[in-house]
């Protein structure tokens, strides 16, 4: 076992030629704390583009030799599967915590390349996302919470057989907070829709954060400014209720730019952005929920066949670490996604770093007018609802201009809870309960568009 300060992490992949091996070759470059390796089931030839789209980035992995877990001495402390089929074929390490993080396969989405430089975005393209992965990797792990019973485990793990997992870790309080969304907006790309998905019952398919029957997340989107020629142009299932704004709108964007969104769900706004950019433009859109990646790449079939347009990817990561090159993007966009972030400066300073100069930023998050109750700010159904992540707007413009953003905008919509509060969303309904008698959620919350620029 590795030590305690320098946990032995092993990235496995079917092959163990490329999506492994650029893992391996990230960790070892950005991640001294750690010891990686990486094997494969069933493992074949080091991949040649694989190889040279690290060495683009100047790291070197020609040199590596795909290796079988029998050849995996002594045993690692963390297995990382980046393979569906890895996981699939799942070892069985007793002790060892087994987490899946499925990318994309390089060769699979070139199989239709003419030559290899128009192999090489599809390359590229997954490289960046491990990159982002391997940068976000949280490993609180010790010896002793490693050899911990199986069975203590109060928390759901990523396990591929009954004693290949052990107890979930002590988290600190923003990995926990970032477990926990991470596995409601998984519920939530699976159901379809937040209504389907959530706590509060089984009510048919609806919007807002708690799924009332008596709306749609059509009617809501359209409550909140969106077109209807913007609502039909979309894939269905895109739209799953999860909106507070239309970021798209504000951003006035324009043929031929690059933009990013944050926490892109099923790809909502990111196909109504690729429109706007037109064929010369592009849209990225990252998720830290490998379900709503897979169902926001299903989707971008149909926004080819419906546009003609094949402008739009996603990229598994973080936001609080993104997955995408510095000084890349013009128009960094947003919808209700921020507020869910646990160390939001960071955010702010990451969407600066990944700005061209001169880009800019149009998101639309909640924000308090004033504070929540106590009872309201501890609840994670009002969290994942994005309302007890909400912090004040003065707070949002001070981590603004610390990231050294310019030219900030914030302007208050409150037509999001005007519209959930007559439709009697049962979360707003539940916030209502908890406030002082003859206060309404509209005194404390508002849906705020905000726009900056960096110099």
């Amino acid at each position: 076992m590795g030590s305690a300060a320098k946990p032995r992490v092993l990235f496995l992949c079917t092959g163990n030629s490329c999506r492994s091996q650029m893992a391996q070759g990230w960790a070892r470059a950005l991640r001294p704390d750690l010891e990686a390796i990486s094997a494969g089931t069933h493992p074949q030839p080091l991949n040649r583009l694989a190889v040279r789209a690290m060495a683009e980035t100047g790291i070197d992995i020609s040199a590596n030799q795909p290796k079988t877990l029998d050849a995996i001495h002594p045993p690692p402390d963390v297995v990382v599967t980046v393979c569906d089929a890895a996981d699939a074929e799942c070892p069985v390490i007793p002790g060892v915590r087994v987490l899946h993080a499925p990318f994309d396969d390089p060769p699979a989405l070139a199989c239709g390349a003419r030559d290899d430089d128009d192999a090489m975005p599809h390359y590229r393209r997954v490289r960046d996302e491990i990159r982002g992965f391997v940068v976000s990797l949280k490993l609180p792990f010790t010896k002793e919470t490693l050899m911990t019973n199986p069975s203590s485990s109060t928390t759901k793990a990523s396990c591929c057989g009954p004693d290949c997992c052990t107890s979930e870790p002590s988290l600190a309080a923003g990995d926990s907070i970032r477990q926990q969304v991470r596995e409601s907006y998984s519920t939530i790309a699976r159901a379809g829709s937040w209504s389907v998905a959530s706590s509060c019952g089984t009510s048919p398919a609806g919007g807002g954060c708690c799924g009332p029957a008596t709306f749609t997340p059509d009617q809501l989107a359209s409550a909140i400014g969106y077109s209807q020629t913007e609502l039909g142009g979309t894939p269905d299932g895109a739209n799953m209720g999860l909106s507070c704004g239309n970021p798209t709108a504000l951003a006035s964007l324009a043929p031929g730019e690059v933009v990013l969104d944050l926490g892109s769900g099923g790809g909502f706004d990111c196909f109504i952005a690729g429109a706007k950019v037109g064929p010369s433009g592009s849209v990225i859109g990252v998720d830290m929920t490998p379900d709503m990646i897979t169902k926001a790449r299903a989707n971008t079939a149909t926004y080819t066949s419906r546009t003609g347009l094949a402008n739009v990817q996603f990229r598994l990561g973080e936001i609080e670490s993104l997955p995408v090159g510095d000084r890349s993007v013009d128009v960094v966009i947003s919808n209700c996604v921020l507020n869910l972030s646990p160390d939001k400066p960071r955010v702010w300073r990451e969407i600066a770093r990944v700005l061209k100069p001169g880009g800019r930023v149009a998101v639309s998050d909640l924000a308090l007018l004033r504070p929540l109750p106590e009872a309201i700010r501890g609840d994670i159904e009002a969290l994942v609802g994005c309302i007890a992540g909400a912090v004040l707007i003065e707070d949002t413009r001070a981590q603004m201009a610390a990231a050294g953003f310019t030219r900030i905008e914030l302007k208050q919509k409150p037509q999001y809870i005007e519209a959930l509060t007559m439709w009697e969303d049962p979360l707003v309904k539940k916030i209502l309960a908890a406030l002082p008698v003859g206060d309404s959620p509209a005194d404390y919350i508002t849906s705020l568009d905000i726009s900056a620029s960096i110099p």
